[in-house]
């Protein structure tokens, strides 16, 4: 079947998780191939996206502070496109839907509290959706994710907003998005001790 793995693929995957920096020649050694086999099925691993290969970054590490924010969209709202819009958002670090109902958790970062604040606010505005609760949360199995960069910045944030005009932002309880010129936070770098 097309779309299932074998026990050589398992190898293949369980080396990269161990240390996604080994090289082709330990990961054919450990799943007991040859080298250009392995390169074959990594590659297949990731057209097929089984694997996908990236930096994690440790949030916690950079200060940043974490909120999981349960939401439930409006019934008229298409769900790809709350899907979209989140998924565009420099904050969210992870999405989950329910199954039952157009529900959604999303895990999301940011540089203070006021800014985590203000970003749970701004997602319940952009999508029109009904914040059913949010909480602080540390994570205690997998600290990394993927983060967002924007190096390019631009006037409005990808959800199509601008934070000069954003009271939260005015008033210094907010960074703004990483992703414009407005942008007051760090540069992803770890915040001083005090």
């Amino acid at each position: 079947m097309e779309d299932s793995i074998d026990e050589i693929d398992l190898k293949i995957i369980k080396s990269f998780s161990e240390d996604c920096r080994k090289p082709t020649t330990q990961i054919a050694k450990e799943a007991g191939i040859s080298r250009p086999t392995a390169i074959a099925r990594i590659n297949k691993l990731a057209k097929r996206q089984f694997v996908d290969f990236g930096a994690k970054v440790n949030v916690g590490k950079l200060g940043f502070r974490l909120a999981l924010v349960t939401l439930e969209a409006d019934e008229t709202q298409k769900s790809q496109d709350v899907v979209d819009k989140l998924a565009a958002c420099p904050r969210v670090l992870q999405l989950i839907q329910t199954i039952a109902k157009p529900e959604y958790a999303a895990l999301i970062c940011a540089e203070t509290p006021e800014t985590l604040l203000s970003s749970i606010e701004c997602i319940g505005k952009v999508l029109s959706a009904r914040i059913v609760s949010w909480q602080r949360v540390k994570p205690i199995i997998g600290e990394t994710f993927d983060l967002k960069i924007f190096l390019e910045k631009r006037e409005l944030s990808p959800c199509g907003k601008k934070c000069a005009a954003c009271i939260s932002y005015s008033e210094l309880d907010c960074v703004g998005c990483p992703a414009t010129f407005d942008y007051k936070g760090s540069q992803i770098s770890p915040q001083e001790s005090p």
